[in-house]
């Protein structure tokens, strides 16, 4: 009996694995919590969330995976163990693994990650780029030989490629995302309204409010922080409006993304743009109204996936279901002494 079949989306804001046959299983925030004396694993995902900026000098809290890069590897084996186990229980036959990294990485950063999962109980890994896997999940047919452009805004990157034919034909990455609207969103309240506030009253404040265009009907929300001259507990409000005047210099820099990746495309391939026009993709496309921003400054069609935070783990997932995908487009299961042979 063969082992099960493991779709991971390991981003730098969310961990999502789907068990293939079985819908989207596990969707936990990317971090990791260990004593800082002993390197003892204290709590991993969702727990490991709670402790952001609470926890004490003994605890040290880590997003393993930045900008799209693992650059803590012993933390992201930890954790790839912890849910490859948690998804597999007592089975006896080690599972395959297939996990997404952005657009234009290296070969020797996806043997790495390939490393890492077959290191963390995986039989045999593959490693697929993020915006192909965002298009199979948006439901993007990509046997047919006509251009999509896909706009994957995640945590930490927003990968721009344009699929063909089961391909990646030209892309870029970013390293504007959800992370960095964070950090505005930060630099906001501390600028104009004399508070401070975390990382997490940020991104919680995004993702009630947050909006990437002057709003209909004004969405507002209070966050808490404290006064950035008496240092003592202050609450603020927020609106859609705020939000958007302080991320607009960084969605900018996503259309300026775009418009690069276009003018180094093929003019075939710009045509079938213009007429299938482009899919925004990833946690950032849950930002309200970034659909239109993109269409308005572009002068083309623009829409939102379907769930789109959940386009990667679920276009990996169909990937096991045509194995043709992976094979005519050089992607290969590897074990872990494959890898080290290749290596060596």
């Amino acid at each position: 009996m063969a082992g099960i079949k493991i779709a991971f989306d390991f981003g730098t804001s969310t961990v999502l694995a789907a068990v293939h046959g079985r819908g989207v299983k596990i969707k936990e925030p990317s971090v990791i919590a260990y004593d800082t004396f002993d390197d003892r694993i204290i709590a991993i995902g969702r727990d490991a969330y709670r402790m952001i900026g609470k926890a004490p000098d003994s605890i040290t809290v880590v997003r393993p995976v930045r900008e799209g890069t693992v650059y803590d590897y012993d933390a992201v084996e930890h954790m790839l163990r912890h849910y490859i186990q948690k998804l597999c229980g007592n089975r006896i036959f080690k599972p395959e693994v297939i996990i997404s990294v952005p657009a234009g990485v290296s070969e020797l950063e996806k043997r790495t990650v390939a490393e890492l999962a077959t290191k963390s109980g995986a039989s045999k890994a593959c490693v697929i780029e993020e915006p192909l896997a965002a298009a199979i999940g948006a439901g993007v047919d990509i046997h047919d030989h006509t251009g999509v452009l896909i706009v994957d805004i995640g945590g930490g990157t927003t990968d721009l490629a344009i699929v063909t034919g089961g391909c990646i034909a030209v892309s870029s990455s970013l390293g504007v995302a959800g992370k960095t609207f964070d950090e505005d969103i930060c630099r906001f309240a501390r600028r104009e309204k004399d508070t401070v506030i975390g990382d997490v009253t940020a991104e919680s404040v995004k993702k009630q409010v947050g909006a990437a265009k002057f709003p209909d009907a004004e969405l507002a929300v209070r966050a808490v922080g404290k006064d950035y001259l008496s240092k003592l507990p202050r609450s603020i409000e927020i609106s859609s409006t705020d939000i958007f005047l302080c991320i607009r210099e960084h969605l900018e820099q996503i259309i300026e993304g775009i418009r690069l990746l276009l003018e180094s495309t093929q003019p075939e391939l710009n045509a079938d743009i213009l007429t299938n026009g482009i899919i925004v993709t990833g946690g950032g496309a849950m930002l309200r109204g970034i659909d239109e921003y993109i269409q308005n400054r572009l002068g083309l069609r623009t829409r939102c996936a379907e769930e789109p935070e959940l386009c990667v783990v679920r276009g990996i997932d169909r990937a096991f279901s045509d194995r043709k995908i992976l094979s005519d487009n050089g992607y290969v299961f590897k074990s872990y002494s494959d890898i080290k042979d290749f290596e060596e």
